[in-house]
């Protein structure tokens, strides 16, 4: 790794880190805005970039520094019954890193945050189902359908501010780049 890229995904862990405690709390599974900001880093930067900071969210987290939903930390809730939408802050990267390195248009940034987002609700959700023994049904209810329409708006706004965030940076649209 180089400099540029230990830097950028720093301060990209940091505004993960800032952005995501914030929460609507629910029952089990809060709304949290960890599913806006780091699709939204994927979106403008490299997989390797927002992978390294998601990552390192991850890491400060687990050692007890208060960057979960709440303002919660600790290495318990990586394995608890919400750890699996943790975990899967590491699709976002992936799926739409692997999906925008090769073409970014509109049509591929709405498609891969539409499908990191239902990725990792679903693993999530498989997660809490497996850990607190919820019945199918109870746990895609609580888990998963509850948080559809937030997700739609969450994919919308991160559209949205990449649009913005490419504009003003001249992040290009389209083509490989």
């Amino acid at each position: 790794m180089n400099a540029r890229t230990i830097t950028l995904a720093g301060i990209f862990a940091a505004v993960i880190a800032v952005i995501a405690p914030l929460s609507i709390p629910l029952p089990i599974v809060p709304i949290t805005m960890q599913t806006l900001i780091i699709p939204l880093i994927a979106t403008i930067s490299v997989m390797r970039i927002s992978g390294w900071a998601t990552g390192l969210y991850l890491i400060l987290g687990a050692v007890g520094i208060p960057v979960f939903a709440n303002w919660s930390g600790g290495v318990g809730l990586l394995f608890g019954p919400t750890g699996g939408y943790l975990w899967g802050m590491l699709l976002f990267p992936l799926i739409i890193g692997e999906i925008l390195k090769t073409k970014r248009n509109w049509f591929t940034i709405v498609g891969s945050n539409l499908l990191a987002a239902f990725v990792q609700l679903l693993f999530g959700t498989i997660w809490l189902i497996v850990a607190t023994g919820l019945p199918i049904e109870k746990g895609l209810m609580t888990g998963f359908i509850v948080f559809i329409i937030p997700t739609l708006l969450k994919v919308a706004i991160v559209v949205l501010l990449a649009y913005l965030i490419g504009k003003s940076v001249k992040i290009p649209l389209s083509g490989t780049k």
